[in-house]
């Protein structure tokens, strides 16, 4: 799970990326697709372990949630004040939830596909690489127009 050892983490990775002058928006992207996707992988866990509860899926979201962007809150003092927002959001929570967006997209595309190929997939590892091409080209799109 996602604790304090994580958070630091990416708090370092934030650091990291703006030392590279990485757009916040970018790091965003990843950082809302990395959540979502652990969310998914922890509430399948739940249900392999028949540990059931009610809306169990949204409660662990929004905990990743919670645990990773309140200590980048207090460290880096990005919040609804400052100038740089986009949109009228931080950067990095408006880039988290176009990852999150982005990788739901690219999941739906990616299942279709599948499905169509009678439930073959087209090549190894495609339920990896296409994921992760998505947000790459995300990123790339995002990282040019911002």
């Amino acid at each position: 799970m996602c604790g304090p050892i994580c958070a630091i983490g990416i708090t370092g990775g934030f650091v990291f990326s703006r030392w590279l002058g990485i757009d916040e928006i970018v790091l965003g992207i990843w950082l809302g697709a990395l959540l979502l996707s652990l969310s998914i992988q922890i509430n399948k866990y739940f249900i392999k372990k028949n540990i059931i509860f009610p809306f169990s899926f949204w409660l662990v979201f929004i905990f990743l949630l919670l645990t990773t962007y309140l200590p980048l809150k207090n460290k880096f003092e990005f919040g609804w004040d400052v100038p740089n927002n986009f949109c009228g959001f931080p950067r990095i929570i408006f880039g988290a939830a176009l990852g999150i967006i982005v990788f739901c997209l690219i999941d739906k595309i990616n299942n279709w596909l599948i499905q169509k190929n009678n439930n073959k997939v087209y090549f190894y590892y495609q339920r990896v690489i296409v994921p992760i091409s998505g947000l790459i080209l995300a990123s790339v799109i995002i990282q040019i127009l911002c």
